[in-house]
């Protein structure tokens, strides 16, 4: 039997399985109630409707097969998208490949390289959303060479996934020397793996690469230093990374700062920022900002004005996350007179402040009847800003927040000045 009389059957298999699967469907599984998002339905033949049907869409490929009739490339696509979809709906997690829709998909590709229809980067990167990803990778790397796109979507999806060894295997096929977008997901992928000193080491190779991480670049590992035991651990690793003499980066130091700040342990914080030098690590501007996060939302000012000194001594400019973190610091105080001092100067450094820090200025002063939220006011629009509604109830109001009951009786009453004037037109 010809390779194109072993598609047909099972297209045709495919269609009286779907027209009976869709009568009785298992429930769906919790992990499976996100889709993949997908765009308008490609052309078939002359154009599918978005909605075209999975059944429907096999049935014209198999028309127009059998008129002599070559399929153009999206006609495929688009039966390989709906057949993933059919998939999802109906695979529990570990049956991806035995799923009738993974099959039909994997006819659709074959039928197609039969035939030498070129599906291009958008095909490829269709089957590989479906079940079986390092099979297709294994296949498109023997016929095709990937371009950066679709590396960087193996990349992300390794690094979701928690899968280094992909990850690695993956950036083997780049033709340019690694950037931080191309070893991002691989620290992420040894984070999500529970790896957290290959997470470190992977920061160093970032900036040994003459790249500079970030504190973006930072997240994942942030995001799984999730309680107080967890960042200790990640701290001793870095302390045995430096007693064997591997580099340590500042920006791992950071991140646990960051997570240790992220909970309002300004004690761990602290500590992990002063351990800098131990770790014979130079702390930069971000060291000293997320400690200052961090003493804002715990109201500790003299630490503040402590780390802000620290700062100054080590030549380290303050940047507008510094003093943004210093006025919201002066802010949780009865006396405030400071914030408007460190507002001054971080305009005298040509920083614009945020809208953000211009409405806690305001709702300050308001609620401690200080007249100065009006030239605060007139400032927060003279740089640009407009003030939006919940400021504007909230000085309508007098610093008194508004209740769900009020919001409700305005609603109520709006609707009654309608229906007046509805009436007497």
């Amino acid at each position: 039997m010809s390779g194109y009389c072993k598609t047909c059957n099972v297209f045709a298999y495919a269609t009286r399985g779907l027209a009976t699967a869709s009568k009785v469907r298992p429930p769906r599984p919790s992990y499976l109630n996100t889709k993949f998002k997908r765009g308008p339905l490609p052309q078939l033949g002359r154009k599918a409707p978005e909605h075209e049907s999975l059944p429907n869409l096999l049935q014209k490929l198999t028309t127009l097969k059998a008129d002599g009739l070559r399929p153009r490339p999206e006609a495929y696509v688009a039966i390989i998208r709906a057949a993933g979809d059919f998939a999802l709906s109906r695979s529990v997690e570990g049956e991806e490949s035995d799923n009738l829709g993974w099959q039909i998909a994997l006819s659709a590709w074959n039928d197609a390289q039969q035939g030498k229809v070129d599906l291009g980067i958008e095909g490829m990167e269709v089957l590989l959303r479906l079940s079986g990803v390092e099979t297709a990778w294994a296949r498109v790397k023997s016929s095709y060479v990937p371009d950066e796109g679709l590396i960087l979507s193996m990349l992300n999806a390794a690094g979701r996934w928690g899968r280094p060894d992909f990850a690695s295997t993956i950036l083997e096929s780049l033709r340019i020397p690694p950037q931080e977008q191309h070893l991002a997901p691989l620290l992420e992928a040894f984070c999500n793996a529970g790896q957290v000193p290959d997470a470190f080491r992977v920061l160093s190779s970032i900036r040994d690469a003459g790249l500079t991480p970030t504190m973006a670049t930072v997240q994942p590992l942030v995001s799984v230093l999730t309680n107080a035991e967890v960042i200790d651990q990640a701290f001793y690793a870095l302390e045995d990374m430096h007693k064997a003499g591997e580099s340590v980066d500042i920006t791992a130091l950071n991140a646990l700062i960051d997570a240790s700040a992220r909970l309002g342990d300004l004690q761990r914080a602290r500590a992990t920022q002063t351990a800098a030098t131990d770790l014979g690590l130079t702390p930069n501007i971000d060291t000293f900002n997320l400690v200052l996060s961090c003493c804002a939302v715990t109201k500790h000012r003299a630490l503040g004005d402590t780390i802000l000194n620290e700062l100054v001594s080590l030549s380290i400019s303050p940047s507008a996350t510094t003093y943004e973190h210093m006025i919201n610091l002066c802010l949780t105080q009865s006396k405030y007179e400071d914030a408007f001092y460190y507002l001054e100067k971080s305009k005298s450094d040509n920083f614009k402040p945020s809208y953000a820090l211009y409405n806690s200025l305001v709702r300050k002063c308001i609620s401690l009847n200080d007249s100065r939220w009006r030239l605060v006011v007139e400032e927060l629009k003279t740089v640009g800003y407009r003030v939006d509604n919940e400021l504007h109830e909230f000085i309508n109001s007098g610093g008194k927040p508004r209740t769900r009951e009020d919001r409700g009786g305005r609603r109520r009453d709006d609707k009654l000045r309608g229906s007046s004037r509805s009436s007497k037109e």
